[in-house]
């Protein structure tokens, strides 16, 4: 009996709209790519009893001929042996005149490293294997006896240790002095293992330029401690604006500006948000208000600086201000993800509100991120350092690179134009002779891209 109360549904068919589209396919891109090559010619021809009719047996006349297929062909490194003679010369008349011969030898450029099968471009090519492809030392030991070249993974570890200490570590510290000039900075930290070391833990950190700065500077710096006097020990009397998270050691800086990261405030919310879509919840909200300021300031990308600053104290500073009000207005469990988020938002408000005082200031501290996950995505290779002096030399060999790759340089052909030249300067530890090896000289310019 039950049943017969049931009511009666009817269900009908739900339409659908299929939308389909055909993807243009890239004309003439393949075409490109083997025009940037010369090419080998390889002629197909047919020879002898080939060149005979089957039918009638009568003899072939070629015609003509077309390209049918094209190629590229990998060709394996190589090795070169280079002897460099040096050639001597006597003057014939000091010779006659003084009891012993005058002798004149022509001038060798010197090796980077003395007594060592290490020259400029090996040497480079391991710091590109290890820094920018991030092959372990012992990895690399492997491929270069498959060359030939029987040299351990210590000696390759060696090679980078010396190179830094000779001819690296000058130009580091100039670029460090540099860098100290300019208005904005990008800070932040990571963690690493150096076995050498009496902590768990050690740690990397990144200080570089600004996004608009025209002579741009990213640098690393490695320390056993994570305080605020490694902060003041390398930025010293900085009185610029740093971008950063809001790590304490940030603020122990006293006449620096520090300007606080939205993208932190926007993550925090996003780790607030309800899983499954839900834009009534408070999460979802401060989320919302994160993406607005982020949405402007993608408008205003293409603006000068006076500009820019204009519209972010016409329309930036009233959405903050609406913000922060609706922070303060919620009343949320203390220490849950969204009472964490609330509250970072309220402690640090006057930082977050620094990037309204300058029109080259930037939302988030997204560029010293990026910079750090070098040792992040390295970290999963390298694993370790044995000693400090490595973990040293690694930092100053880093902050070379990526100063290079800021610049437009080719990093491996920067540092091989490093260990040619540098070995032969008798001054390297002046300032003027430096700067013509800086990545922003011409001179590196024309020959490094």
């Amino acid at each position: 009996m039950r049943n017969a109360f049931l009511k009666k549904t009817t269900t009908y068919p739900v339409e659908t709209e299929v939308i389909t589209y055909k993807r243009k396919k890239a004309k003439g891109v393949r075409q490109a790519i083997f025009n940037h090559f010369t090419p080998e010619i390889v002629h197909h021809e047919l020879q002898g009893e080939d060149c005979i009719c089957p039918d009638c047996h009568g003899q072939l006349k070629e015609i003509g001929s077309t390209v049918q297929r094209q190629e590229l062909v990998f060709i394996p490194a190589q090795l070169k042996r280079v002897d460099h003679i040096q050639h001597a010369y006597k003057c014939q008349a000091c010779s006659q005149k003084n009891p012993s011969d005058k002798i004149i030898k022509a001038p060798v450029p010197k090796a980077p490293l003395a007594h060592s099968l290490g020259s400029a471009s090996i040497i480079a090519h391991t710091i590109h294997q290890k820094f920018n492809l991030k092959v372990p030392n012992y990895r690399q030991e492997e491929d270069w006896n498959k060359l030939g070249l029987p040299i351990s993974r210590k000696e390759i570890a060696n090679w980078h240790i010396k190179s830094s200490q000779y001819y690296f570590e000058p130009i580091y510290n100039l670029l460090h002095e540099k860098l100290l000039e300019q208005p904005i900075l990008h800070a932040d930290e990571t963690s690493y293992k150096v076995l050498e070391s009496d902590s768990q833990l050690t740690y990397y950190w990144t200080f570089l330029s600004g996004k608009n700065e025209k002579k741009g500077i990213t640098l690393y710096h490695h320390d056993k401690r994570r305080s605020g006097l490694v902060v003041e020990e390398f930025l010293g009397d900085y009185a610029g604006y740093v971008h950063c998270d809001m790590w304490s050691a940030y603020r122990q800086l006293n006449k620096a500006q520090l300007v606080g990261c939205w993208a932190h405030v926007r993550r925090k919310f996003f780790e607030a948000t309800p899983k499954k879509p839900d834009k009534t919840s408070l999460g979802a909200k401060g989320l919302a208000y994160c993406e607005r300021l982020f949405a402007l300031e993608r408008d205003w990308a293409d603006l000068s600086t006076e500009e820019r600053l204009h519209k972010r104290q016409t329309e930036l500073s009233p959405l903050m201000d609406e913000f922060f009000d609706w922070c303060r207005k919620q009343a949320v469990l203390p220490g849950s993800k969204l009472g964490t988020a609330l509250e970072y938002s309220l402690k640090y408000e006057s930082t977050f509100r620094t990037v309204l005082s300058d029109g080259n200031l930037v939302l988030s501290n997204n560029q010293a991120e990026r910079a750090i996950k070098t040792f992040v995505i390295g970290r999963k290779n390298w694993l370790f350092f044995q000693s400090f002096e490595g973990a040293k030399s690694t930092a100053i060999i880093l902050s070379l690179l990526e100063t290079a790759k800021r610049h437009g340089l080719d990093s491996e052909k920067y540092m091989t134009y490093l260990l040619d030249h540098l070995p032969n300067e008798e001054r390297l530890a002046k300032r003027e002779v430096l700067e013509a090896y800086l990545p922003w000289a011409e001179t590196i310019q024309e020959k490094c891209k």
